[in-house]
């Protein structure tokens, strides 16, 4: 009985001791400061208006900003999506990294960006919190749905 007891105190401490190891997402929070410097430079050129509220590290590199808005970068350091979490993202901030004819599709058609997302042919934007349009980097729309 001893010897049962003693097991399950091992068992117990040695599955405690991996849990602290495991946040359940990979993802660990990093001070801003330590994202690679392209990461920094993206977010400080074309969010200056925004409070960076901190930063992770998973498979990706996350920015999040106070009131919940976030881009999401490869280990690149490339953008693949900015989540606008309830704020929308300016259309004349947009346009300072997404080429013209592309963006000027979303200005004639919509008054406010909800998210952007990278795809392997083009863009997905979520727009007026009601559609979701894929524009290809050609410049022409793939797709429109609701949401």
């Amino acid at each position: 009985m001893i010897k049962k007891i003693i097991l399950l105190i091992i068992i117990y401490m040695i599955s405690a001791s991996f849990i602290g190891f495991d946040d359940g997402n990979g993802l660990e929070f990093i001070p801003y400061k330590y994202l690679p410097n392209k990461v920094q430079d993206f977010v400080n050129k074309y969010f200056e208006e925004y409070e960076v509220h901190s930063a992770a590290l998973s498979s990706y590199y996350i920015v999040i900003f106070k009131g919940g808005s976030s881009i999401y970068f490869d280990r690149k350091c490339e953008w693949k999506s900015i989540i606008g979490n309830r704020k929308i993202i300016p259309i004349n901030t947009a346009e300072k990294f997404i080429d013209g004819k592309i963006i000027n599709i979303i200005k004639e058609r919509y008054t406010s960006i909800n998210n952007i997302y990278k795809r392997r042919k083009g863009y997905e934007f979520k727009v007026d919190n009601k559609e979701y349009i894929y524009i290809g980097y050609d410049g022409n729309i793939i797709k429109i749905k609701k949401v």
